[in-house]
């Protein structure tokens, strides 16, 4: 999903491919029963939710705090996807669909009057409570970008009973605006807007109306977040909520703040000692206002440290759905459709299930020097090298077994969509032999066997003397062990063109997180890492702000390049026509190393009856599950 940018360290979690086979076993599914029997899914190996609020900030900006947590209690003004559906779905929505003004600078919401379980509504004051929140604390809030969007954008934004008001700077593409930032808004209850248990619901007034939507109103009664990119420290409200969600022990059935849901399900058991090993414990929300309450008593969440763990669940009955490696299972006839079960321990008890996702996979490279980062890969025919030798129709095919679609730029090729055009190419095909050329022409000399070297008089690019050896560092995270056969073998492929890569698996995804994508204080600095892939959710319209744009929060290599500025913008402030153009340069700069995106290999009980399709976009809904 999300990551840090240069002034705001704030660093999470993304998609890897274990987590996008535990998607497919958290997908919807519908289905008639009541509310007696019991759903047991497991989360990603080494996974477990530890941030509940879901004004999210950066370094807890996760498939598995977001979709597989937080949305089951806490319902987002609008919900996007259901099955194979990837748009907005009106009656899983807290609020009608945006009136917008004909100049496309103002826009009117009016919510449902759903419940919170406390007897609130979910009303205007209730959207306007994030809105005044994000801009007291943007620099906190994971899908920040600055001057783009929510708060930036913004003029001002007013509550009056059930209708949200919100007027903008300037005129916006509607689509980017509702599917990038209209749906990151999650109604907040007024019980959360209090400094402490003991205060009155709403005291803190950070859902109120504002004098004026600026800084300075906002932090007068939402506090002030602790970027250090404006140099402050957190305080008020913010300090108040962002530290009790940080700390597990809050997360209990009676907590006075998050107890107080409007989404189908309850909190009722967590390992609140953060020992991560109990299994989570959802039950139903009676006063859940959408259009389908839980149809089974309760939702059991397992934590697995491991695949092969979670695969023992499964064959022993443990588990109704779950994620299978690609070799448990037969090849499909085509990307997308699954294979019949090969392992023997599950014919017939479940069904394979695959599916694309609106995501796409890659590695980070480094381009800020404080951090680590080497002049090798800030050199474009380096990365173009580094991309041309990268085989995905043969990883894909022996070692995701089938199940996977190649990468070749942010906009995934499947499910079918129009973002990057239909003229688009892959532009750097798997061929050594041009992989080779991009560096002979640039004064490399590539010997028979070990890294090449900077034969050039003048240097090889700007920071790259003669006498350099291409050498680099990739840290990665060790999900599974076909992510570790996959690196040696790209490995291989980029010695035999003079790259020298030193790998270094890392099994623990925070540490992954904080020694690859922190902010160099540790000393330890990071050239390419890989931690997964980018799920175009909570921001569903990819037109690159929180990956590419400068500065922007998700941008922890902190890439910049003032042509992918102009045309980002471009395309968020005009028509639709114009969005293929960034899809075309983001592939052919190679500002992240594009990898093979698996599809998964999931597995549903066969006891779990009218099952949709997955969902690309994890939109989890187990409210529609019975057995």
């Amino acid at each position: 999903m999300k990551f840090s940018s240069r002034a705001k360290r704030f660093v999470t979690t993304a998609v890897a491919i274990a987590s996008m086979s535990s998607g497919l076993a958290l997908t919807s599914f519908t289905s008639a029963g009541a509310a007696t029997t019991k759903l047991d899914i497991p989360l990603s190996p080494g996974d477990y939710p530890n941030y509940i609020w879901p004004f999210t900030s950066g370094g807890y900006f996760t498939v598995t705090n977001m979709n597989e947590f937080q949305s089951l209690m806490y319902r987002p003004l609008y919900w996007v996807g259901k099955g194979s559906d990837t748009t907005i779905q009106t009656d899983l929505s807290t609020g009608a669909l945006p009136e917008w003004a004909s100049d496309s600078k103002s826009l009117k919401i009016t919510m449902k009057g759903w419940k919170f379980s406390n007897g609130e509504t979910v009303d205007a004051r209730s959207v306007v409570f994030f809105l005044n929140m994000y801009r007291a604390a943007y620099g906190a809030y994971g899908g920040y970008v600055s001057g783009m969007g929510i708060p930036d954008q913004v003029k001002s934004a007013k509550a009056s009973g059930n209708e949200v008001t919100i007027e903008l700077k300037t005129a916006v593409n509607h689509n980017w605006f509702l599917y990038n930032f209209l749906t990151e808004i999650t109604p907040m209850p007024r019980a959360w807007d209090r400094l402490s248990a003991s205060a009155a619901a709403g005291s803190a007034g950070c859902g109120n109306n504002l004098s004026s939507y600026t800084k300075t109103a906002a932090r007068a009664v939402c506090g002030v977040d602790a970027s250090p990119s404006i140099n402050r420290r957190a305080s008020g409200l913010f300090k108040v909520l962002d530290t009790r969600s940080q700390n597990t022990a809050t997360f209990t059935a009676s907590d006075p703040y998050w107890s107080v849901v409007d989404g189908p399900w309850k909190l009722s058991s967590f390992d609140t000692r953060g020992d991560k090993v109990n299994p989570i414990v959802f039950v139903p929300n009676s006063t859940y206002g959408g259009p389908q309450k839980a149809k089974v008593g309760q939702l059991i969440m397992h934590p697995f440290t491991s695949i092969d763990a979670e695969r023992t669940a499964l064959a022993t009955g443990k588990l109704d759905s779950g994620y299978v490696n690609p070799t448990d299972v037969n090849p499909g006839p085509k990307p997308g459709v699954a294979g019949s079960m090969k392992w023997s321990a599950l014919k017939g008890k479940f069904t394979v299930r695959t599916g694309p996702s609106w995501s796409f996979n890659y590695a980070y490279y480094n381009f800020d020097s404080k951090t680590g980062a080497t002049p090798l890969t800030k050199q474009l025919y380096i990365r173009q090298a580094l991309q041309a030798s990268i085989d995905q129709v043969s990883i894909i095919q022996h070692l995701y077994n089938g199940y996977g679609i190649p990468t070749y730029g942010p906009i995934p090729s499947m499910p079918a969509n129009d973002f990057a055009g239909t003229s688009f190419k892959n532009p750097y095909p798997f061929n050594l032999k041009v992989a080779k050329k991009y560096l002979t022409d640039n004064g490399w000399t590539i010997p028979k066997t070990g890294a090449a070297t900077c034969s050039k008089s003048t240097g090889c690019g700007t920071g790259i003397p003669k006498g350099t050896r291409l050498k680099l560092r990739y840290e990665y995270y060790a999900a599974t062990p076909t992510t570790n056969k996959q690196m040696v073998a790209e490995q291989s492929q980029w010695a035999k063109i003079g790259i020298q890569m030193t790998l270094v698996p890392i099994a623990d995804p925070n540490v992954v997180s904080s020694d690859c994508l922190g902010d160099g204080s540790s000393g330890t600095g990071w050239q390419i890492c890989q931690y997964g892939g980018w799920l175009y959710a909570p921001d569903y319209y990819p037109s690159g702000e929180l990956l590419f744009f400068t500065d922007a929060v998700s941008n922890p290599g902190h890439y910049s390049d003032a042509k992918m500025d102009a045309i980002i913008t471009a395309t968020t402030q005009g028509g639709e026509a114009l969005k293929t153009r960034y899809a075309r340069y983001a592939a052919e700069q190679v500002p992240y190393m594009y990898q093979p995106t698996s599809t998964g290999t999931g597995v549903i009980s066969t006891k779990l009856k009218g099952v949709l399709p997955p969902s690309p976009v994890s939109a989890y809904l187990p409210e529609y599950i019975s057995k």
